[in-house]
């Protein structure tokens, strides 16, 4: 598995940061992103999708593995899912994000 950063031009200009997530055989295989990105207090939120053929296959903890080996710009990142999405929840409390009231 393979993180490649993409880059559009909010990258270029210190916004949100892409990544495309890709197997060996260079497919993509789904997408994480760090959005919100606050630089006063190094903090940013993530998110991340996976392709409906990929689900259930662990794709999301290698992409959040991934991402946090990379050289990251913050010192902080917060998890946000809806309520009923299980899958995501259960991918980031692997990673031991901690569960938080939301508003």
């Amino acid at each position: 598995m393979e993180l490649v950063m993409a880059t559009p031009k909010e990258q270029q200009n210190g916004l949100p940061n892409f990544y495309l997530l890709k197997n060996n055989s260079g497919e993509i295989v789904g997408r994480v992103n760090l959005v919100d990105i606050d630089k006063r207090n190094n903090i940013a939120d993530i998110g991340f999708r996976i392709g409906a053929e990929y689900v259930g296959k662990g794709i999301g903890n290698q992409a959040l593995k991934l991402l946090l080996k990379t050289d990251l710009s913050v010192k902080q990142i917060r998890g946000k899912t809806t309520t009923v999405n299980q899958a995501s929840q259960k991918v980031l409390e692997k990673k031991r994000f901690q569960t938080s009231g939301g508003d």
